[in-house]
């Protein structure tokens, strides 16, 4: 003889597994722990208030884990470097928009990619020093920004101190 979760009452049963004594017991048992689970209000949550993670603008989602309002708002926060200057905008200088760098035409310098540009903040540093920066030199921003390219701004560092002073600034 078992007991059944649900209704309390005695019931007879071959299936050790069997927790309660009809099919109706199992759905009102299974309903309720829906209701536990999701509120009163089922899943949909239709009171809930949905506030955009990046305008703070209220909305109705369309999926469970939708953070952002719009695909313009999910786009704006996935980039990374929002507030560069607009005077980056001259013909030489080209901005590097998925790491926020600063790059410039420089054709004849040995550390130039395949379209001749080269991160300034090196050629700012090589000048300053008089020499070509090595492999293990890293220039350091102070303020953080990538693309603020003073000479005030950038510090050489080894790749051991940069990484130091980077993960200590996060």
């Amino acid at each position: 003889m078992k007991i059944c979760l649900k209704c309390g009452n005695e019931f007879e049963s071959d299936n050790k597994r069997k927790l309660y004594c009809s099919h109706q017991c199992y759905t009102n048992a299974k309903a309720m722990r829906t209701y536990q689970r999701n509120g009163p209000l089922g899943k949909n949550r239709r009171n809930e208030k949905w506030i955009c993670k990046k305008c703070g603008m209220e909305y109705k989602p369309k999926a469970r884990d939708q953070k952002f309002c719009s695909s313009k708002c999910s786009a704006d926060a996935r980039k990374k470097y929002l507030s560069i200057p607009q005077c980056l905008a001259e013909a030489s200088r080209k901005l590097d928009k998925k790491i926020g760098y600063v790059r410039v035409y420089c054709p004849d310098h040995p550390k130039a990619n395949t379209w001749g540009y080269v991160y300034e903040h090196r050629l700012i540093m090589e000048g300053i020093l008089g020499r070509f920066l090595t492999e293990k030199e890293h220039v350091h921003h102070y303020n953080g920004q990538r693309w603020d390219n003073r000479p005030e701004n950038l510090q050489v560092l080894s790749a051991s101190e940069h990484g130091k002073v980077t993960a200590s600034n996060q």
